[in-house]
């Protein structure tokens, strides 16, 4: 059987990686030269310890995860030496790893691939390394206004200048075949490469010219224009990507080796793909290539993540199809002689599915992570602007799912029902019970601030005594101070204490019963400071006491009350887009809020089951902090995370949990909010 290597492209001087122009030998016949091998018998366990790994790539074919391969980083994940040796085609990866000289290729085309286990090699496909649909396509005659509406009619007994026999062919007949092109009226005419078909267009003697990167770029930059994009292709399953394989063999004796391969190539294309701008000269120097036509390539290239490679639209199914139809389509063009029944059996997403994604954790079933549903924890009678968007069903309609709101008692049961899967986003959750939770090893992560409230939560001076901030540390001195103890309001006032230079020592505090009974104390002078919350504060200032400090000053040095928007680290690692959305609609609602509240009163009560006076006495003391803000050093930027160490180190010397993290770091993850607009 004749084996075709179909040549996908060509770029400077480098073929593409998809194959060769000349047929390889068949699975049957030798190449001359070669003779045929007795089977080799298995390897003795001494034989199998690896301390070296030989990797196939691309000169000039820039990738992402070559920031690894330079800086050798994949070296020091599997604790050998990584041997990368540049190949001319995929068809040569192919009979290298065969032959044992190849243990796994980075770029292989899939179509060579295809063509090799058709033929019978013990090949194995464990994941996508690059798509560039775009980097291969079709550009039209700029005269004739063919789009993908009318190409039925425009196209229709024209002539098209394309490679014939190869993928790119295949990728044309598909193309036209969703385009509802009859191809029985359509000429194809054989290219001679990529500046023949600049050449063809621009002569006007074809009506669309296929053709690879550079030679694309030019004829759009002539005038011409694509019938359909690449991620229009791809929408319909016509795919142009390259992939990483192995052999059965070696996947079976070092299946540790391989997931550890992909685990650093998902590694280099989470960081590209959030910014690849610190990278470029790194991958670059790895490819051999000059910054400009480095970028030219990588502007035309995708490196799909974990969580997409395994989705039905990558390995979850289309990819073995696309096998499946490549090999067909060259059955039907008499290049091959038969293609197998299917091609499942030689993709195995066993080991990608073993690496972490981009948010860490694992991932589940692709049919286990869609959702039709998210539910929300929240609290009744806690006002919040984010409540017109849950009124007006915003979040359902943007995230396009149902969105359950949950009434909870305490952020603390809001962490238990998190824990539990019951509840996927908690909406202002308390800051203390975030991190006593994570303390104790919960599985939770700090997306976003709710909502600021330190007016709402202060501390209010005996009007008769004069205490301000200026004279607090005498004023203060050997006086009783009416409080909760052992939660955030206490270390809020020790923290402000501190501030104010008032020796804790010579204070006496006094168990609190509450908010009216903080207002009863105050009224009595037994005490010469009351602390409390909301109404209770108010009502404290309104017969005649006086905030020491507002809440805006305790701010400025780091005292916070505040509420979060939280979730678990796993939830965030399966639907980040969901995470990323929830954060969008509640930034939309803040801004429009903050922009001017009044319109939005009386949804905002009764949302949160209020009478419309309590509402705004509470929103008075609210705020509710934009993106920008939140990622400030003030708040998601640092000082959050000094919070919740701050608060943990008192409770443990309070007694109230017996140890606190080194640092809380971790359970703060700002790429969702950063991702929103």
């Amino acid at each position: 059987m004749k084996r075709l290597i179909a040549l996908l492209a060509v770029f400077v001087l480098v073929a593409a990686a998809c194959g060769d122009d000349e047929p390889e030998p068949a699975a049957d016949e030798e190449a001359p030269g070669e003779t045929s091998a007795e089977p080799a018998e298995a390897a003795a366990p001494s034989e199998m310890m690896l301390d070296e790994l030989n990797v196939a790539y691309f000169l000039e074919w820039p990738t992402a995860n070559q920031v690894a391969q330079a800086r050798r980083t994949y070296d020091d994940a599997l604790g050998l030496t990584v041997n990368w040796i540049p190949f001319a085609s995929g068809g040569d990866m192919a009979q290298a790893m065969e032959a044992g000289d190849i243990d796994i290729s980075y770029s292989q085309g899939l179509t060579p691939f295809a063509n090799f286990v058709t033929g019978g090699s013990d090949l194995l496909l464990v994941g996508v390394a690059v798509s560039y649909a775009d980097a291969d396509n079709c550009v039209a005659n700029p005269d004739m206004g063919i789009t993908a509406d009318n190409a039925a009619e425009t196209l229709a007994g024209q002539s098209i200048y394309t490679p014939l026999g190869n993928v790119t062919h295949f990728k044309l007949l598909k193309m036209l075949e969703h385009l509802g092109v009859d191809t029985s009226t359509v000429e194809l005419i054989q290219s001679e490469g990529g500046p023949a078909a600049v050449a063809a267009l621009d002569s006007g003697a074809v009506a669309m010219a296929c053709a690879f990167g550079g030679a694309v770029n030019q004829m759009i930059a002539n005038g011409g224009n694509l019938v359909m994009t690449g991620a229009e292709q791809e929408a319909i399953g016509i795919r142009v990507f390259d992939i990483i394989s192995t052999t059965g063999t070696f996947a079976a004796e070092h299946p540790d080796i391989v997931t550890g391969f992909l685990q650093v190539t998902e590694d280099a294309n989470v960081a590209y793909n959030s910014d690849r701008a610190p990278f470029i000269d790194t991958i670059a120097g790895a490819a051999g290539m000059d910054r400009e036509s480095t970028i030219a390539l990588l502007d035309a290239f995708s490196f799909p993540e974990k969580d997409v490679q395994l989705s039905d639209a990558w390995l979850g199914g289309t990819v073995q199809q696309v096998m499946k139809d490549q090999m067909d389509f060259f059955v039907a063009q008499g290049e091959i002689d038969s293609a197998l029944g299917s091609y499942d059996a030689f993709v195995d997403t066993s080991f990608l599915e073993a690496v972490e994604g981009r948010a860490g954790g694992s991932m589940a079933a692709a049919d286990e992570m869609m959702l039709d549903e998210l539910n929300v924890a929240y609290f009744l009678e806690w006002p919040t602007a984010n409540q017109v968007a849950q009124a007006r069903r915003t979040y359902d309609d943007a995230l396009g799912l149902t969105v359950n709101w949950i009434p909870f008692a305490s952020g603390g049961d809001m962490a238990q029902a998190m824990e539990a899967g019951d509840i996927d986003i908690s909406y202002s959750q308390g800051l203390t019970p975030f991190a006593n939770f994570v303390t104790g090893g919960s599985d939770l992560l700090l997306v976003g601030v709710a909502v600021s409230y330190a007016d709402a939560d202060n501390c209010v001076a005996n009007p008769d005594m004069g205490i301000t901030a200026d004279n607090a540390a005498e004023t203060l001195a050997g006086q009783s101070i009416y409080t909760p103890l052992g939660n955030v309001t206490h270390f809020k006032l020790l923290k402000m204490l501190e501030h104010l230079g008032v020796d804790t020592s010579t204070v006496e505090l006094i168990q609190s019963e509450g908010g009216p009974a903080a207002v009863a104390a105050l009224d009595s002078g037994a005490v010469a400071m009351a602390c409390a919350f909301g109404g209770a504060v108010n009502q404290m200032i309104a017969n005649g006491g006086n905030l020491v400090m507002t809440g805006s000053e305790q701010e400025a040095i780091g005292i916070r009350v505040f509420d979060i928007i939280s979730t678990t680290g796993t939830f965030a690692a399966e639907h980040p887009d969901i995470v990323t959305g929830f954060l969008q609609v509640t930034e939309d609602a803040n801004v429009a809020y903050n922009d001017d509240r009044a319109p939005f009163i009386d949804i905002i009560a009764e949302a949160a089951g209020m009478e419309r006076a309590p509402t705004v006495a509470l929103l008075d003391a609210f705020s509710f902090p934009e993106k920008d803000v939140q990622l400030s050093d003030a708040w998601l930027g640092g000082t959050v995370q000094q919070v919740m160490k701050d608060q943990m180190d008192f409770f443990v010397a309070q007694g109230e949990i017996d140890s606190a993290l080194g640092s809380y770091d971790a359970f703060v993850d700002t790429s969702f909010l950063e991702a929103v607009n």
